[in-house]
């Protein structure tokens, strides 16, 4: 049988083989992360390769980042016979730089000094170094056991470092508080300047039947630490053609990538236990593993962010980047994966990445979107203030995506004629959909709308106690275009309750929205063309029922 010993290091893992007694400085094989795919929520997908030594007696992999709770896999061939994997907390030591006196004491145990706590020359000590005062972690908890209190830290002594150093003299050993030293002098010329501290780390035991000198080993994880951030810059200097440029920044807090193929994935995963950590990396205890469960996140983030932005307009206009077309990526189900080659970014590094630049028709228009005033418990409410909201008209353009690759949810940039004219967030638009981008406030478009009761049958409904009136609403929506061209509006109005008349004919849509409110929901659309100086006005009625 062989086995292999896998230690970690807080959340990164290495892996060891052991084939009978393991020879002194046994040489090391890396495997390297082959692909990453990475989400937009912070995680990443990593596969790593490698295989077992040719001598049979140490393979590293790693570093590796936490894996998220059901994702951590090890795989080999079959013919190597996997049979168990077992992990356990175990410690390790390695050599620190000393920063203190206290510290530098500590590197130099067994050597002759002289010590000055103060600056009268009576306060040196001369003696040999003897051992220093271990510090004291807080034992753990046993929840689990009978006996055990899930808190009872307060019959374990103190915990925290240690405060005193022993010094052998000619007089005998004598205790001091290594904080209180202000000078050291070494017996020799060449005192020790780092010691040796013991880390917590986990030791993990992978078991094979039948494995044999280059075999190769696959371990696959989803880690936190890691993530993709796209943005857009769409010009629109040419009339009804736009181009537009996507890019990528990949950042990198998990671990080293070195020449790896990378996914940008869009979409929206269902990614069920990504908040929980695997128990094979240690991180937690089983109460706090099953904490976490209880806790998981079910809804996937679906949005970005809209960002805003305060600009002054440059004085040199920018050109837009040109590149090239999109890579050939692949769907997987309703997710889409954005290929890169030979990706190279260490941990706490940022990379940019060029994706593509293409041109893809577009058409200007102006919108008008009002309100429903009717809620879901079947009440006429206007908040107060929501009338200068309710009256802007946004400039905007609606883009059609001809091209094979989707569009995901991302920050996009609009320019025209080399300058900045507003950011908006282009939303994820699938092959030959359209998305609409605002530009920015239409302040030459002045538009107006009110409403107001014409008939009112109070009680006209019972039901399971409600009291419901049936009313009549009429509403105006008046608009004027004191631009110097004519202009293409479209005028969106939501409403609940039973349209009966819209002038001039609107294109009526039931939404499945309230279905359980007393009041179907409609979405009247009006789209005109509006000249320059030109003001027109749209009317409708509805009747809807209101609670009392």
């Amino acid at each position: 049988m062989v086995r292999i010993l896998i230690r970690t290091v807080g959340v990164f893992f290495a892996i060891s083989t052991i084939v009978g007694a393991v020879a002194a400085a046994p040489p090391s094989i890396e495997t390297r992360v082959k692909r990453v795919a990475l989400f937009k929520n912070g995680l990443g997908f990593f596969v790593r390769e490698g295989t077992l030594s040719p001598a049979r007696e140490a393979v590293v992999v790693g570093p590796f980042s936490a894996p998220v709770h059901g994702t951590f896999w090890v795989s080999a061939p079959s013919r190597a016979g996997l049979s168990q994997i077992t992990v356990r907390d175990a410690e390790a030591t390695a050599q620190i730089p000393a920063r203190d006196m206290a510290e530098l004491l500590k590197a130099n145990i067994g050597r002759n000094v002289t010590i000055w706590t103060g600056t009268d020359p009576e306060s040196a000590i001369e003696g040999a170094v003897l051992s220093f005062a271990p510090d004291r972690a807080r034992p753990p908890v046993r929840p689990f056991q009978i006996g055990s209190q899930p808190d009872a830290s307060h019959i374990f002594p103190p915990t925290g470092p240690g405060q005193y150093v022993l010094i052998e003299t000619e007089e005998g050993a004598i205790a001091i508080n290594p904080h209180h030293i202000v000078r050291i002098a070494f017996e020799d010329d060449n005192p020790n300047t780092s010691f040796a501290q013991i880390d917590e780390r986990v030791e993990m035991d992978v078991s094979f039947e039948n494995a044999r000198s280059g075999d190769w080993l696959s371990v696959s994880y989803l880690a936190k630490g890691i993530t993709w951030v796209p943005s857009y810059i769409i010009d629109i200097s040419s009339a009804a053609t736009a181009r537009l440029a996507a890019k990528a920044l990949i950042v990198n807090e998990a671990e080293d990538i070195d020449a790896a193929h990378v996914d940008l994935i869009t979409g929206f995963p269902n990614l069920q236990f990504s908040d929980v950590l695997s128990p094979m990396g240690r991180k937690q205890d089983l109460a706090g593993f099953l904490q976490s469960l209880g806790r998981r996140r079910t809804v996937p983030a679906a949005s970005v962010m809209t960002q805003r932005v305060q600009f002054e307009a440059a004085s040199v206009a920018a050109p837009l980047p040109d590149y090239g077309a999109a890579a050939a990526g692949q769907f997987a189900e309703d997710l889409f994966f954005y290929p890169l080659e030979d990706v190279t970014l260490k941990q706490g590094e940022t990379g940019y990445y060029p994706l593509f630049t293409e041109s893809v028709p577009y058409e200007e228009f102006y919108e008008w979107k009002i309100p429903d005033y009717i809620d879901e418990r079947d009440r006429y409410s206007r908040q107060r203030g929501e009338e200068m909201e309710e009256q802007i008209v946004w400039h905007a353009i609606r883009l059609t995506n001809t091209a094979q690759t989707p569009w995901t949810t991302a920050p996009a940039q609009l320019m025209k004629d080399g300058q900045i004219i507003g950011q908006d967030t282009l939303n994820y638009t699938a092959p030959k959909a359209e998305s609409v981008v605002r530009i920015t406030q239409a302040v030459s478009v002045k538009a107006e709308q009110t409403e107001f009761e014409t008939k009112r049958e109070r009680a006209a409904v019972v039901l399971y106690g409600d009291s419901f009136d049936r009313v009549t609403i009429e509403g105006t929506l008046a608009v004027t275009n004191y631009k110097d061209e004519a202009i293409s509006l479209e005028i969106t109005k939501t409403l609940s309750g039973e349209v009966k008349r819209t002038s001039p004919k609107a294109m009526d849509a039931t939404l499945a929205r309230g279905l359980r409110a007393m009041n179907p929901t409609h979405e009247l659309k009006w789209s005109i063309l509006l000249e320059a100086g030109e003001s027109r006005e749209v009317t409708y009625a509805y009747e809807a029922l209101i609670r009392r």
